[in-house]
């Protein structure tokens, strides 16, 4: 091989080794998009949290979910504020998938809990239906047996005691 090939081949190398972080590096706006994006997550799982307890939907677990990607995102706008930029973009997006996963779950539990809060109507009204078919059909059996009752005594011939 030629010295010259060698050489050409160690500056891409060096070229190829020296732009590489330089170009994964993150910037101040690319931070402060991150974190503006883990600030809208978060506020949407709080909403979704808050939708979900209001339809009766037991949100206690979720809490201390939401309370971690809390924490996330104040520790990305800490390492924001130091100038910390990769940090602050890997703790925004800690705290984005935090948030985003908070919200999917406060979605199922409100629906089962909506689903659950609508269904109570079916065994009330069975119960009630049931009710009134065993009161109109003890009435209806009490007036034959009352008819009949009523036949068997005029039939009868009471005896007469002198």
């Amino acid at each position: 091989m030629r010295w010259w090939v060698s050489f050409f081949v160690f500056l891409f190398v060096a070229c190829l080794l020296f732009s590489v972080p330089l170009g994964l590096a993150a910037g101040p706006e690319e931070a402060s998009v991150a974190v503006a994006d883990a600030q809208s997550s978060l506020q949407g799982s709080f909403r979704a949290v808050f939708d979900a307890e209001a339809l009766g939907a037991n949100v206690s677990g979720l809490m201390s979910r939401l309370n971690d990607a809390g924490g996330a995102f104040a520790s990305a706008g800490v390492a924001m504020s130091a100038g910390n930029y990769g940090e602050a973009v890997d703790r925004a997006a800690a705290c984005k998938s935090l948030a985003d996963g908070v919200s999917g779950d406060a979605g199922v539990l409100g629906a089962d809990a909506s689903v659950k809060a609508a269904g109570w109507w079916i065994p009330v009204s069975f119960g009630a239906v049931g009710a009134a078919v065993f009161v109109a059909v003890l009435f209806f059996v009490w007036r034959r047996f009352r008819r009949a009752y009523e036949e068997k005594l005029l039939e009868s011939r009471p005896e007469v005691a002198a």
